[in-house]
């Protein structure tokens, strides 16, 4: 369940600043909002080395999450139901790459079908009356899940960038890049907004590879990689799409406005030289351009076929060209 924060007014008593905590230090915020004896457990924590606050209301239980961010919360509410206020703060706490335990005191097993229904990431419970050892035990472990869940939601970022980036050239790969102009398509579609869709391909790339080496063929992609992400904005997308093909999405783009951006493509890529070794090549690009225009009844794969159109027109008139993809006029 998605909750704004809820900040409730201070009060003269919630005034106080929040104690010091060593930056080594795990934070255990106490939610003691139901009054329960917990200076035991308080004691515990404390001698084992945890930075331990107690919110005896919600307004300082905020104050004190807002001062500093718990590893954990031990929350005794004064109200156990699924959308109660001191839940729904504790939901708000929560990110998905950093979820925060939270230990909820039940009175009795009754009280448990509410907490099973309660939208967080890592939550346990204990039974009042509370032994100190068995919270303590608890939040132990509720910290050693919390630091595996982060640990794996690392590795998945990592992999995900590893798979959305083309490894020889930095651009987006061409499998996100479907994702992406099928999202950025559908977004068009919704606010009725232009997309714009450049082919952009190697003028006789295949010689390169023919006449040199691999290494030098990847450096010429790397060049020309370089030229698009020199040239695209920050909400445009660059990628690698295929052997010697790139493509650039361009959202918001209309299609003069495409037009000038390939042809800045072009004239920035053109007359590079490469050179490597005993190898030597300059560079061209053959670019293909078509647009959505926001309204028509097109297809994201209509925008692909048609560019792809717009390229090998471009290459058939001599490379080195810009070509924008025409509807061909139907007589009625």
């Amino acid at each position: 369940m998605e909750t704004q924060p809820f900040r409730p007014p201070a009060t003269e008593t919630d005034t106080a600043p929040p104690a010091a905590r060593p930056g080594d230090q795990r934070l255990v915020l106490v939610m003691n909002h139901g009054r329960a004896p917990l200076g035991e457990l308080v004691a515990l924590l404390t001698a084992a080395g945890y930075a331990v606050q107690v919110g005896e209301t919600l307004a300082q239980s905020h104050r004190l999450a807002a001062a500093s961010r718990p590893d954990v919360v031990l929350l005794h509410p004064l109200v156990l139901c699924e959308g109660s206020v001191e839940l729904e703060f504790a939901e708000s706490l929560q990110t998905p790459d950093d979820p925060i335990p939270v230990i909820v005191l039940v009175p009795d097993l009754a009280a448990l079908a509410a907490v099973r229904r309660l939208a967080l990431p890592i939550l346990d419970f204990v039974l009042m009356p509370a032994r100190a050892d068995e919270c303590a035990s608890r939040i132990g472990l509720a910290l050693e899940t919390r630091a595996n869940v982060r640990d794996l939601h690392g590795r998945a970022s990592m992999l995900e960038r590893q798979v959305s980036i083309d490894f020889k050239t930095g651009l987006t790969s061409e499998r996100h890049m479907r994702t992406l102009i099928e999202r950025e398509w559908k977004r068009a579609q919704r606010h009725e907004n232009p997309l714009s869709l450049l082919l952009i391909d190697i003028d006789d790339f295949k010689g390169v590879n023919d006449a040199t080496d691999y290494a030098f063929g990847d450096e010429v992609l790397r060049r020309v990689a370089d030229g698009l992400k020199g040239t695209v904005r920050e909400t445009d997308f660059a990628a690698r799409f295929g052997g010697d093909e790139f493509c650039v999405l361009l959202p918001q783009t209309t299609p003069a406005e495409a037009v000038q951006t390939a042809l800045r493509i072009r004239q920035r890529i053109a007359g590079t030289v490469v050179s490597k070794g005993s190898f030597r090549r300059e560079i061209t690009v053959s670019i293909g351009v078509d647009s959505y225009d926001g309204r028509s009844a097109a297809s994201v794969e209509a925008l692909r076929r048609n560019a792809n159109l717009a390229l090998q027109e471009a290459k058939r008139r001599g490379k080195n060209q810009v070509w924008l993809h025409a509807p061909v006029e139907r007589p009625a």
